[in-house]
């Protein structure tokens, strides 16, 4: 997984309606930054490492259309990388530090 994959997730989260989103604890802003740093992604200048746990808020069949046919993830699992989706009604994105 690079960058690109995470911001084309990121991108399609907020096509969906997404109200927040946050990537292994890092919450995603418009002036967020996804870039790579050899194998290690950077977020908001973190390095952040695999497993990537990406949390959105939303309506959950909104959020539901990321698995949608066609669709990046779908893209990327057709390439081997194994995503798992998970609902709550408890799901907390932290505030962006500064």
């Amino acid at each position: 997984v690079h960058d690109e994959d995470l911001r084309q997730l990121v991108n399609e989260l907020k096509n969906s309606g997404a109200e927040a989103i946050s990537i292994n604890g890092q919450r995603i802003m418009s002036t967020t930054a996804i870039n790579c740093s050899g194998a290690v992604v950077t977020i908001n200048n973190i390095k952040i490492n695999s497993p990537f746990e990406i949390r959105a808020i939303g309506n959950v069949y909104s959020l539901g259309g990321i698995k949608r046919p066609g669709g990046y993830l779908s893209l990327m699992e057709d390439e081997g990388i194994i995503a798992t989706f998970d609902s709550s009604n408890n799901i907390t994105v932290a505030k962006k530090k500064q």
